[in-house]
């Protein structure tokens, strides 16, 4: 069982964010930390990017899959359509449902970049097939 955070956490010890960055976080009951999302919006830009970190798996894809929302309507404010990108080079671990959401995404119109893979993140999108579905770029994202 997971715990959403209702205010906005403090990011943890050593980390400061700019002005208009974003930090949030999901925990398990135990107060372990299962995901972690950065999140820049360049709405002149109609872009975000999302640095992840941690495990996207059951207990956290939902969290995960509302922070992705909550970019993509931030960055799309002018009705423009925004490009989002995915920084997933903390992930430890990843599910096959995961990999879903990102096709999902693309499929429904989103310009998603998927930035920096993981070991484990790469795997699972070649396991699944969704690699070549996916915009793939190893270099950091923008912002």
């Amino acid at each position: 069982m997971t715990e959403h955070h209702l205010d906005l956490p403090t990011p943890p010890e050593g980390i400061r964010l700019p002005p208009g960055h974003t930090y949030d976080q999901i925990n398990a009951m135990n107060g372990d930390l299962l995901l972690a999302a950065y999140t820049r919006v360049d709405v002149e830009a109609h872009r975000a990017v999302l640095q992840i970190l941690g495990e996207i798996d059951v207990l956290s894809l939902a969290w995960l899959r509302d922070r992705l929302a909550d970019a993509i309507a931030e960055a799309a404010a002018d009705g423009n359509r925004p490009t989002i990108y995915l920084d997933l080079h903390s992930v430890g671990f990843f599910s096959a449902a995961a990999a879903g959401v990102l096709v999902g995404l693309t499929a429904a119109g989103t310009q998603l970049v998927v930035n920096r893979p993981s070991r484990i993140v790469s795997r699972v999108l070649n396991l699944t097939g969704t690699f070549p579905q996916l915009r793939i770029d190893p270099a950091e994202p923008p912002l």
